[in-house]
Parts: C-alpha cells; structure tokens; sequence
C-alpha cells in the first residue's frame, strides 16, 4: 500500500481508481472523534526547553525519569520507564487511594497511550510531552478533534515511509490494515462467526470485530506475503473492492460517537497535530461517500511537506503559517 502512496494527492492510486482513508474510517472504525477543536501548537511550548518539560511532567504526573538518557531531543520521551511507573503506581492503587494519585495515574496512563497506540514513532518508545498541554485540561479532551489528528499523522508518516525517510512502518499498521480489510474482498480475514442469542455487542466502534484477527497473518503466511499483494493490487478489478463498506443499517448498529460527526466525513479541512499540518483532497474519492466523481482539481501542498516534523523546533515563518 505504501508502494500505492503518492504524496501529491495523498492517496492510493490501484488500477480501479483513486482511494484514501477519511475522517469517516477514522470515527467509524475507532471511533475517535472528528469534528472539534484542532490539536494546535500551543504558542507557550514554543520556548521550552527539556528542563521545561520535565517540570511540567513532575507538576502533571509526579513523576521525574531516573536518567536523562530517556529523554529524546528536548521534548520526547522514552515510553518504557513510563511503563514501568505506571505498574508501580497500579499496584499501590486501591479504593482509599487519593484523588490526587488517580489524577496523575490518568495523565500518564494517557501519555502512554498517546506514544503507544496513537501516535507510535519508528521507535515505538517515544511519545511527544507537548501533548501535556492538553492533557493538563483533562475535561477539555472530548473537545478536540483527535480523529482528524491522527489521521493527518498518518498521512505524514505515510508520506516519509513512501519517500524513504522512515524506515520502520510498524505504527502506521493498525489503521491502516483494519482499513484494508473493510475494503479489499482478497485480503478480508473471515469475520467471527454470530452465535444464536449472544449479547449485543460492547459499547465499542467497528473495529473491534478484528481483534480475534490479529493472528490471521501467522495462518496465512505461506500464501499472504509481498508479491502476492502486489499481484493482488496490479490486477485489482472493480468488483473486488468496497466502495462504502459501511451501510446505514451497520453505522445504525454502532454506538453513537462512532458517527456525531458525520458532517464532516466529506469535507477537506486541515488536519493539525501540534506542528505537523496536512491536508486531505476528498474531492478526489467521493466514489466512497456515494457521490459521482467528477474530474478533481489540482492540490496545493508541497511535495516536499513531510520534510517538516517534531524532531526540531519550527522556525518563525513556519509558526507564522500555522497560524494562518
């Protein structure tokens, strides 16, 4: 797929026509939220240092690394000892525990969970602390548009693997593969079957009838292996990918977030986390919300807008056009 990629369009090219993940696979998939405030550069972080950042990391969590060595540049930090801690802090959790001892261990538990399962790096060990800013305002997180966040990472990170800057790809694989399987017949691993008079389904969105897949890869791997989907794209026919693979009656199914911002499926807004900017051209796969498709203009980002990322600070005239 990422062979597929092209970063002037930001989307796959196959032999049946142009296709891209959107903020409607984002929320209805993960259930992540779409329509909200962007995930900005907060004009206080543009000055920290790392010292900064460990303050305010003590301030937030109570918790200050042992070494120096876990810190990755001023702002990043290595998400093993922050695993480590979390365990402490849960075997000494119990119901007399403090408010304020929750509230720490929801903060770093969300830290975590942003480098870990989010955001992951080439590393898989780091996550950024500018996130601390808005974890900071825990009541104000629902209030953001995290879908539309992780998405404009993805495509960034999809944009370096495809130019050969990023080498490891293995955080851009849950999304990315629950994507696929929705959409191509060839490669969907079956479904768990439907036991008469089971329970409805958890308070989850659609991805979790994959789950039970994750071993799928190992059953299959004789067969499924890189020239096999290589053929599998070169020789793509219609019939054998899912325009809009969910229906009224499967969104009807699932829990109410995994649609409320139906709205905004379809547009092109600007997608933001912190530093990083990236666009979508929706215009361009309007086969997959159930419109015709017409000829697409051109976009207008550079080709060379992955260049841009959270290793370095950004300088004047890129603040200046982030906040345009």
């Amino acid at each position: 797929m990422i062979e597929r990629w092209r970063l002037e369009t930001h989307m796959f090219h196959l032999p049946i026509g142009e296709t891209t993940i959107t903020l409607q696979d984002v929320e209805v998939l993960f259930g992540l939220p779409v329509d909200g405030l962007p995930i900005a550069y907060p004009y206080a972080l543009r000055e920290y240092t790392r010292l900064h950042y460990l303050e305010m990391l003590q301030r937030l969590t109570g918790f200050q690394p042992a070494e120096e060595t876990t810190l990755s540049g001023a702002s990043r930090l290595q998400l093993t000892p922050v695993r480590q801690h979390l365990e402490v802090m849960d075997a000494n959790i119990t119901d007399d525990s403090s408010d304020l001892l929750i509230h720490w261990y929801t903060i770093l538990l969300m830290l975590y969970m942003f480098g870990g399962v989010l955001f992951p790096n080439n590393s898989e060990n780091l996550v950024s602390l500018r996130f601390l800013h808005h974890l900071e305002r825990l009541d104000d997180l629902p209030g953001y548009s995290w879908g539309a966040t992780v998405l404009g990472y993805l495509y960034r990170q999809m944009c370096r693997a495809s130019m050969g800057t990023q080498r490891d790809i293995a955080g851009l694989l849950p999304l990315l593969q629950v994507w696929a399987w929705e959409r191509f017949l060839q490669s969907q691993p079956p479904l768990p079957p439907i036991v008469p008079d089971a329970p409805p389904p958890p308070f989850l969105p659609l991805a979790r009838r994959r789950v039970d897949r994750r071993g799928y890869g190992c059953e299959v791997e004789a067969r499924h292996h890189l020239p096999y989907y290589r053929d599998l794209l070169d020789l793509l026919e219609g019939a054998q990918f899912i325009w809009r693979p969910y229906s009224d009656e499967l969104i009807a199914g699932l829990p109410d977030y995994c649609s409320i911002g139906r709205v905004m499926w379809s547009t092109s807004v600007l997608l933001m986390r912190l530093d990083i900017a990236e666009h979508q051209a929706t215009k361009q796969v309007l086969r997959q919300f159930g419109r015709l498709q017409l000829v697409p203009t051109l976009t207008a980002w550079l080709r060379t807008h992955y260049q841009q990322d959270d290793r370095s600070r950004v300088d004047q005239t890129y603040v200046a056009w982030l906040e345009a």
